[in-house]
């Protein structure tokens, strides 16, 4: 997989993504809450996401531990991993397009490259679903989304105008996806 090799920095050398099951709901709405004030997904949103709908939610597992001796790039000796990270994909019948319906890292876990290696495995699996594009909408003052988004190659196609509960405007982004076989997926 393509997030696998990418360079990232080195923090994410230890994070495992993987799809989310059912045990992980209360995590991702611990996460959840921690990262928006409103329009947040609930319990049974998730479940509904990771056991019924067309899609997928993945979730980037951090590997936790003793860091005693060597700090090359193995992960922890003593071993426990905890989901810092999820994102929400759907995928919808008549259109080639998926959708990126949440996307969240924990706070304590940004800046660690954590959101671009999710980011990039989320691709992976919209372009193995036959995908060709992948749209999102992220609020006009998150600057720091906005950015990773941005870095990733998403360009902005539209603004929804007091699109959240707070009546903050959303911007539309959007990016192509190259078409990718089965054994790089």
């Amino acid at each position: 997989m393509r997030h696998e090799i990418d360079p990232v920095h080195c923090d994410a050398a230890c994070i495992v993504i993987r799809r989310a099951t059912v045990a992980d709901i209360p995590t991702l709405l611990a996460i959840e809450e921690q990262s928006f004030a409103t329009d947040r997904m609930t319990r049974r949103n998730f479940r509904y996401a990771i056991l019924k709908a067309k899609g997928v939610v993945l979730v980037a597992d951090c590997q936790v531990g003793d860091w005693s001796g060597d700090r090359s790039n193995d992960c922890p000796s003593d071993i426990g991993s905890r989901p810092a990270a999820y994102g929400v994909l759907g995928f919808h019948a008549g259109t080639p397009l998926a959708r990126l319906t949440s996307f969240a890292v924990e706070p304590g876990c940004r800046g660690r490259g954590i959101a671009r290696r999710l980011l990039s495995a989320l691709e992976d699996a919209a372009a193995a679903h036959g995908c060709s594009g992948l749209r999102l909408e992220v609020r006009a003052d998150n600057t720091a989304a906005i950015a990773l988004y941005t870095a990733a190659g998403y360009r902005r196609f539209a603004v929804y105008p007091a699109y959240y509960e707070d009546d903050m405007a959303a911007l539309r982004l959007e990016k192509p996806l190259a078409a990718r076989s089965p054994a790089t997926s």
